[in-house]
């Protein structure tokens, strides 16, 4: 923020189009970690690739994507403001975790119910090649894009009804 990069980015892409750009970098970390499955034939990525892709991941979220994410909220009353935000900020971060953690599960025990997926001799499970999380990480993040897609719409929507009421 010091730096002025977030409000180059958040300017240069627009509400819309920086909504959209947090999904798009971690659909391209988990990319990265797809490759490093493949190309390390099943190993592990080292902690390095994990630190990079989690720095990164945390300036972009502070520096462009909270700002933006926060103007969502332009336009409404104070009291509307202090009244809405927490309880959909908890909503979201608490079933962001307990839903992960339940779909971790569920799969595992979906997987080990029926022949779905592969278990190797040390007991590494595997569906269609990858690991099960890594998996759940590429769809929550598809997800991810498409529900910031539809609040810039909406967003942009109501900003255009604003305009006409001026």
């Amino acid at each position: 923020q010091v730096s002025g990069l977030g409000a180059f980015v958040a300017s240069s892409c627009g509400q819309y189009g920086t909504l959209v750009l947090m999904p798009t970098i971690r659909m391209f970390g988990v990319l990265m970690l797809a490759w490093w499955h493949v190309q390390g034939a099943g190993q592990a990525p080292n902690l390095a690739l994990f630190l990079l892709l989690d720095e990164f991941t945390k300036v972009m979220n502070f520096a462009v994507a909270k700002p933006v994410r926060e103007s969502l909220w332009r336009g409404l009353s104070a009291e509307a403001r202090y009244d809405a935000k927490p309880i959909v900020d908890t909503l979201a971060n608490r079933w962001g975790g307990g839903s992960a953690a339940f779909l971790t599960s569920a799969i595992g025990h979906i997987m080990a119910t029926t022949s779905v997926g592969k278990v190797t001799e040390d007991g590494t499970k595997t569906l269609f090649g990858f690991p099960p999380v890594l998996i759940l990480c590429s769809i929550a993040a598809v997800w991810w894009a498409v529900v910031s897609v539809d609040l810039g719409g909406i967003r942009m929507r109501i900003d255009a009804e604003l305009k006409k009421q001026q």
